[in-house]
C-alpha cells in the first residue's frame, strides 16, 4: 500500500468505556503507513436512559468522558450523541446508516471501542478492501486483526474466516442485503432493550432458516445473513490489532483469558504482502461458514431451545387472566383484580410489559419503596 490518507469514513461505536476508547483513538492516530483523516472519523455515542423502559444503562459522567476523549484526539471529527440509550445493535445500525445513507458512501470502516489497532491496521484494512474489490459481490465484512490466538507471523498475509466484528470494513450493497435478510430479527429484538433481548424467541427464529447461528447477538445475526446470502466474512491470517475488551456486553476478564485474548501479540515487522486473492478462495471461505452453521442448526439448535425453555418461561408471552391475578396478588397483595384490568391486559399485554407497568404504579411504590 502506498503511504497516504484513507478516504473511507471511520465510525467508532462508543458507550461507557472511555479507557478502551482512549486506546482505540491513540491507535488510529498512530498509524504509520495509511493514516486516518481526522475529519472523517465519527463517534456514534450511545445514550444513558432507554426510551422504551426508562432503565438507566450507564453513568452520565462516563458517557461525557467518552465524548471528551474522542474530541481530544479528533477535534475535527463528528459526534453523533444519541438522546436515549439505543443498545449496541441500534447504535451500530445508526452508524452504518450515517455512512451509507447520510454521507452516501459505498464503503465504511466500523470500530467497536475495544479494539486496539496496531500501526499498520488501516494499511492492512485498505489492502483487504482493494484485494476484494473485484469480488465485492461475494464479500460481506472484512477485517485485518487476524486470529488472536496463533496468528501467522507474516510477511505473507492470507485470508481466513472472520469471527467477531471488532473493526471491519463493509460495503453498502452487502449492508443493504444483510439488513433485508434480518428483518424478522430486528422486529423481535426491538421489542425490548437490547440487553434484555429475548434469547429464547430469537433462537426460535432460526427454526425458519436452513442454517442457525450459535448466538443471537447483532454479530450472530449478521454472520447468519452473510452465510445465507453467500457472502464471505474475511479476516487476515496475520494479527494487525488486539482485542482488549475484558469487560463489556459479552465478555468478562475470565472469559477473556480463557479465550486467549490476553496473550494476543501484533505481528513483528513493518513490511507485509497480501497473497493473491481469487474468487474461488473467497467462495470456499463462504461455503465453509455455511457448512458449519447448517451443521449447528441440525445438531444443536433444538437442544439449545429446549435448555432455555427448561430454565425459564417466555417473558414476552401474552398474560392470561390467571397470571394477571397472580401478579396482582404477589406484587400488590390484592386478592381480586378489577374487571377493567382483566379486559385491558388478558391476551393483549405481555408478562414483561405488565410487570413493568405494576412496578411503576404508585400503589406498588408506596408499599415497596424505591
Amino acid at each position: 500500500m502506498p503511504s497516504g490518507t484513507v478516504g473511507v469514513p471511520v465510525v467508532i461505536f462508543s458507550f461507557d468505556r472511555p479507557q478502551y476508547l482512549e486506546k482505540l483513538c491513540r491507535g488510529l492516530l498512530g498509524q504509520t503507513q495509511v493514516r486516518v483523516d481526522p475529519a472523517r472519523v465519527i463517534l456514534a455515542q450511545d445514550g444513558e436512559v432507554s426510551a422504551l423502559t426508562g432503565h438507566r444503562h450507564a453513568l452520565p459522567r462516563r458517557l461525557r468522558r467518552s465524548i471528551e476523549v474522542f474530541r481530544h484526539h479528533f477535534p475535527e471529527g463528528e459526534v453523533l450523541a444519541a438522546e436515549h440509550n439505543l443498545g449496541i445493535a441500534e447504535n451500530v445500525l445508526r452508524g452504518q446508516r450515517h455512512v451509507f445513507e447520510t454521507l452516501d458512501c459505498d464503503v465504511g470502516y466500523f470500530f467497536e471501542d475495544d479494539l486496539e489497532p496496531g500501526p499498520l491496521y488501516l494499511a492492512a484494512l485498505e489492502a483487504m478492501r482493494l484485494a476484494t474489490e473485484p469480488f465485492a459481490a461475494q464479500v460481506g465484512t472484512f477485517a485485518a486483526y487476524g486470529p488472536q490466538k496463533d496468528p501467522q507471523p507474516g510477511p505473507a498475509v492470507g485470508l481466513q474466516q472472520l469471527g467477531h466484528h471488532w473493526g471491519f470494513g463493509l460495503r453498502r450493497d452487502a449492508w443493504r442485503r444483510i439488513c433485508e435478510c434480518n428483518g424478522d430479527w430486528w422486529d423481535e429484538v426491538r421489542r425490548n432493550d437490547y440487553r434484555a433481548r429475548n434469547r429464547l424467541r430469537l433462537f426460535r427464529l432460526w427454526r425458519k432458516r436452513e442454517m442457525a447461528a450459535v448466538g443471537v447477538s447483532q454479530d450472530a445475526a449478521s454472520e447468519l445473513a452473510c452465510a445465507e446470502l453467500g457472502l464471505a466474512r474475511l479476516n487476515t491470517s496475520v494479527c494487525f490489532a488486539r482485542y482488549i475488551g475484558q469487560e463489556g456486553e459479552h465478555f468478562t476478564p475470565g472469559v477473556f483469558r480463557k479465550l486467549g485474548f490476553d496473550s494476543a501479540r501484533l505481528a513483528a515487522g513493518d513490511r507485509f504482502t497480501m497473497e493473491p486473492v481469487t474468487g474461488e478462495q473467497i467462495a470456499r471461505i463462504a461455503a465453509s461458514a455455511r457448512t458449519m452453521l447448517r451443521a449447528w442448526r441440525a445438531k444443536s439448535l433444538e437442544p439449545t431451545i429446549a435448555a432455555l425453555e427448561a430454565e425459564r418461561d417466555d417473558p414476552d408471552r401474552l398474560a392470561t387472566e390467571e397470571e394477571i391475578a397472580t401478579l396482582w396478588h404477589l406484587m400488590l397483595d390484592r386478592r381480586t383484580v378489577p374487571a377493567a384490568v382483566i379486559r385491558q391486559h388478558a391476551g393483549r399485554t405481555t408478562i414483561r410489559a405488565l410487570r413493568r407497568e405494576i412496578v411503576r404504579m404508585r400503589e406498588f411504590q408506596h408499599q415497596t419503596g424505591p
